[in-house]
């Protein structure tokens, strides 16, 4: 890769699947990142060809913004217990794999385990971020897509996030109350009420 090439950085396609998606699109560079574009996108196969579907803003994403495109997104996984019966997470993900099989859209595919994202990134690091959303409730699924970009950057030792949201004389983030508990690692997708 040449000097302009990563200069020009690349775009991540951020997808937290489910009922409702929530999607996210940050122009990554070298010294600085930038969040384009948001959406929370119903799945509703019915309405394919009206654009409601995340695998349709995708494709609408990568002609808007031509570039490189990296796609992340959550990935989910059925687990052997009554309790998960909703699965349109998956429905979600097939969708997606079906248009990376028949579009080349990205350079690279980072599928990311839930758990990573949901304790590493609390709501204080994306609004150390500026990346919060400001708290509104109908966000809440494109902040889970932000949480995902966030520990990823983070392994990828991307410093302009580690230095904001992990900076080296303490955390910016709060540690949990006592009496939290941590989740045990599963996933339940869930549909809009």
């Amino acid at each position: 890769m040449d000097s302009e090439t990563a200069a020009q950085g690349y775009f991540m396609d951020c997808m937290d699947p489910g009922g409702e998606t929530g999607m996210s699109l940050l122009h990554i560079r070298p010294r600085e990142f930038e969040l384009i574009d948001w959406a929370t996108v119903p799945y509703d196969p019915r309405l394919g060809s009206l654009g409601a579907m995340p695998s349709m803003k995708l494709i609408e994403w990568n002609a808007q913004y031509p570039g490189r495109h990296h796609l992340l997104y959550e990935n989910f996984h059925l687990r052997n217990n009554d309790a998960q019966k909703d699965v349109t997470a998956l429905r979600v993900i097939g969708s997606v794999e079906q248009v990376m099989f028949e579009r080349d859209l990205f350079e690279a595919v980072h599928p990311q385990e839930p758990v990573e994202a949901k304790h590493m990134v609390p709501d204080e690091v994306l609004e150390a971020l500026g990346l919060h959303m400001g708290h509104e409730h109908a966000q809440r699924h494109v902040r889970d897509s932000l949480r995902h970009a966030v520990a990823h950057l983070t392994r990828m030792r991307y410093l302009p996030v580690c230095r904001v949201a992990y900076p080296r004389g303490g955390r910016t983030t709060t540690p949990p109350a006592p009496r939290s508990r941590r989740s045990g690692g599963s996933t339940r997708a869930t549909s809009a009420p």
